[in-house]
């Protein structure tokens, strides 16, 4: 057990002995909790406390033991006794004391559990995910000033498949490597943050690359997401969405609410990241231009985003924007106002489809449907946020090709919502 646990027990009507170390235990009494060192000697037993658990640390009480045990071997039982009253007996002075409490305190101060607090607050909702459900768990009981690279592999990286289990909020991590990389960029900045307000230079994660990630955890496994490309079934898709039936428009609280079809609608029609559009607020929206000017926070590749509206979309905001009574805060919100569920929302749509699709799969259906009907590549994959040049020639670069995007997705929108001509039954496709 570690020294604050050993601090938080509770005196349960009886004196409890409790082994932390050879011939070391922590007796938690009515009135205090202390170290004792118990020995045996000529068949008859010793006990001498060391001192109050809230005056030394676990490693100082340990050091006492072993000096004690050195003093008395080969003696006999009456001569150890007196050596160890002795010994026990040689008062802390009351500046040795206060230097032990400072010591204490610091030492609670700079456990990465405590300070990590000041640093995560101001970060976004899914670093704080990954913070509470991995960092602190393998890391929170260590001090941030003598932390090693070999902490954070061994406690860490090589743990990180079991260290969210029993989280029954957190998702599973199926792809260890691309969660290992997120969570040494928040350490990296944990530690910028530590040192520009503490003075701490010791950085470990400076040791750890990509290079040894890989080595620890294992390379990125392409992950494929279950996605519709055929557009016929795309628009009996969203077809079945807009048909369902939502508890604002019918008072039946076993309807759908209104924000997650919303959300689905969205989802399919701009092909936006999850994580992106369940975190959009009506403060982002600009009605003049028909716009979302997403910030960078919200983003995975953290790089401010501008989304034109089509047609459809901007009356599924308008709709919405009339139901809300706050006209603040997340534009799809659940009946807390928080963030909607992914998993509510892949639940519907797999249901719908028949189990085809999920909400990402939005991405790989525009993606894949888009470029066979000839469009330009670069449009579709700048739409999807994805890195479309190399780093020279993204300097150079200075549009974010706004208004094609704009034409692509009154295209998408056409064509899902099958706003198209129909011939024979079928619906036929103008691009």
């Amino acid at each position: 057990m570690t020294i604050r646990e050993l601090r938080k027990l509770k005196y349960n009507g009886k004196v409890e002995k409790i082994k932390v170390a050879e011939n070391l235990y922590v007796y938690v009494q009515k009135e205090s909790k202390v170290f004792k060192f118990v020995i045996k000697k000529d068949k008859k037993k010793i006990e001498a406390t060391i001192d109050n658990i809230d005056n030394i640390t676990l490693t100082e009480a340990k050091q006492v033991v072993q000096k004690l045990k050195a003093k008395i071997t080969d003696k006999s039982f009456s001569e150890a006794r007196e050596i160890i009253r002795a010994e026990l007996a040689k008062k802390t002075s009351k500046k040795d004391k206060e230097i032990i409490q400072k010591k204490l305190r610091d030492s609670e101060k700079y456990l990465l559990k405590n300070i990590i607090h000041e640093y995560y607050n101001s970060e976004d909702k899914r670093d704080q995910g990954r913070i509470r459900n991995y960092i602190i768990p393998a890391l929170g009981e260590l001090d941030v000033r003598t932390m090693q690279h070999t902490d954070i592999i061994n406690k860490l990286l090589k743990n990180i498949s079991n260290l969210n289990k029993n989280n029954k909020k957190a998702q599973t991590t199926k792809n260890k490597a691309e969660t290992a990389k997120e969570l040494m960029r928040l350490l990296r900045n944990f530690y910028k943050f530590l040192f520009l307000h503490y003075n701490i230079t010791n950085n470990p994660v400076s040791f750890i690359d990509n290079n040894v990630i890989e080595k620890v955890v294992g390379k990125n496994e392409p992950i494929h997401f279950r996605a519709i490309t055929n557009p016929e079934e795309l628009q009996e898709l969203y077809k079945k969405i807009c048909e369902l039936e939502t508890y604002e428009e019918t008072n039946n609280y076993r309807n759908i609410k209104l924000t997650t079809k919303s959300l689905m609608q969205f989802l399919m029609l701009t092909a936006l990241r999850y994580g992106t559009a369940s975190s959009l607020k009506w403060e982002y929206v600009n009605w003049k231009d028909k716009m979302i000017d997403i910030p960078k926070e919200i983003t995975k590749t953290k790089i401010d985003f501008r989304l034109p509206l089509a047609e459809e979309s901007l009356k599924i905001l308008e709709k919405l924007y009339k139901y809300d009574k706050t006209k603040k805060g997340y534009i799809f919100k659940n009946g807390n106002a928080n963030k909607i569920t992914e998993s509510s929302v892949n639940k519907h749509l797999k249901k719908l489809s028949g189990n085809k699709t999920t909400s990402h799969g939005f991405r790989s259906s525009f993606a894949t449907i888009l470029k066979e009907l000839g469009e330009n590549p670069l449009i579709v994959e700048t739409q999807l946020m994805h890195k479309t040049e190399n780093s020279v020639a993204q300097i150079y670069t200075r549009t974010d090709y706004v208004e094609q995007r704009r034409k692509l997705l009154e295209k998408w929108e056409s064509l899902i919502t099958a706003k198209n001509k129909k011939e024979d039954g079928f619906i036929r496709f103008d691009f």
